[in-house]
């Protein structure tokens, strides 16, 4: 058996996180939540009120006998950040501790700016926003356009935003910010968002393609994001599809897809458009039909490899081409990939939430503050009121 204070360690944690999760609980509440006795339950509300870890949240209304006082997680122990890094700018939110989003902000990045002390600048004005010190944001997440490699920090694949590369981004910002920060590829933030709100709920092997300007793969086994060694897991721009074929780029992004719609006789200089006006279509239509036919053929060209090693339950067609594609898309793919693998498998279209990857970079930070929250009593966490 573990000592007395590991043991009320191990209950605290325990009770805050059920408080998270499922507050505001009474005491009888906590005890049946996490399997303690009455009197624990209430010494540990006394130690976690004291440490401003948890607080008072009137009583339950209803039903006859005395009320019973309610307690809940103290949302503003503490607060996260998560930022959103691409060729447009920085875009930031803070939440606290429940996750309540409180203030964002967006800026852009010129050629000749030192993107650090723009992130930094960005951070301090929207924690004003937020109505708390900058000092206050204790855990950031940066989601990024671009490979992290996880031995030097610096960024590969991420050509569009030069003025991030060269230098390790974590480790920069979290000297500049003086809290932990961690830095994650966009596409890989948008399927966790997928795993946790979106279409890959319960899913623990996904593939998440993305359709864009620029195309990558994520993927979801035995229920883990993975990264690979050199943190590339995914980049396909520059992998050839088949022997001396063509590079998975130059079929599934901008150029491609629009010399496609082009060869079927549909004028047009923007793919999501010619996408959504397939997935509207009603009845026959040769250059449609033909159009979707090709781009789901070249999709499930550069997929089977993937999907024959993965063996996923569920393939998602993320973003801006793969969501405007909607179900005939995906299902066009789907068939495609079964006649290549025989693999009974789903394949739909993303869920398209708006900022994605800020939120996933988002709960990417709230996961590491509240474990290091959760470990730690006031005193030697540092928090202020």
């Amino acid at each position: 058996m573990g000592s007395p204070s590991a043991l009320r360690k191990l209950n605290d944690r325990a009770a805050l996180y059920a408080l998270l999760e499922s507050g505001p609980l009474s005491r009888h509440d906590l005890e049946e939540a996490i399997s303690v006795s009455r009197p624990a339950a209430a010494e540990l509300l006394r130690r976690l009120e004291e440490s401003d870890l948890a607080r008072r949240a009137g009583y339950r209304r209803g039903g006859p006998g005395p009320q019973a006082q309610l307690w809940t997680i103290n949302e503003r122990a503490a607060f996260a950040a998560g930022l959103d890094v691409d060729d447009s700018g920085i875009d930031a939110v803070i939440a606290d501790l429940s996750g309540t989003p409180l203030a964002e902000g967006k800026v852009p990045v010129g050629p000749r700016q030192d993107p650090i002390a723009v992130a930094v600048a960005l951070l301090a004005k929207t924690a004003e926003r937020a109505s708390i010190r900058p000092a206050d944001v204790r855990q950031v997440a940066v989601g990024i356009s671009g490979s992290v490699d996880p031995e030097t920090g610096t960024l590969s694949h991420a050509e569009h935003i030069s003025e991030w590369t060269g230098f390790d981004v974590a480790e920069r910002l979290s000297s500049a910010l003086g809290v932990p920060v961690t830095v994650e590829n966009d596409v890989k933030l948008v399927l966790s968002d997928e795993s946790i709100r979106g279409r890959a709920v319960g899913c623990k092997d996904v593939l998440l393609l993305w359709l864009g300007h620029g195309i990558s793969i994520a993927a979801i086994t035995e229920g883990r994001l993975q990264r690979g060694f050199h943190g590339s897991a995914g980049e396909l721009t520059f992998v050839p599809v088949g022997p001396g074929g063509p590079f998975a780029g130059d079929l599934l992004a901008t150029a491609g897809v629009l010399e496609l719609a082009r060869a079927h006789g549909l004028a047009t200089d923007d793919p999501v458009d010619v996408l959504e006006q397939a997935e509207r279509a009603e009845g026959p239509h040769a250059g449609l039909d033909g159009f979707v036919s090709g781009f789901a053929e070249r999709i499930a060209s550069v997929l089977v490899s993937p999907v024959a090693v993965v063996d996923p339950e569920l393939v998602i067609l993320g973003g801006e081409f793969g969501i405007a594609g909607g179900d005939r898309l995906a299902d066009e793919v789907k068939r495609r990939l079964h006649d290549m693998l025989a693999l009974r498998l789903r394949v739909v279209a993303g869920t398209g939430h708006a900022n994605s990857v800020r939120q996933g970079a988002l709960d990417d930070a709230l996961a590491r503050l509240r474990e290091t929250v959760f470990d730690n009593t006031r005193d030697n966490w540092g928090i202020s009121a």
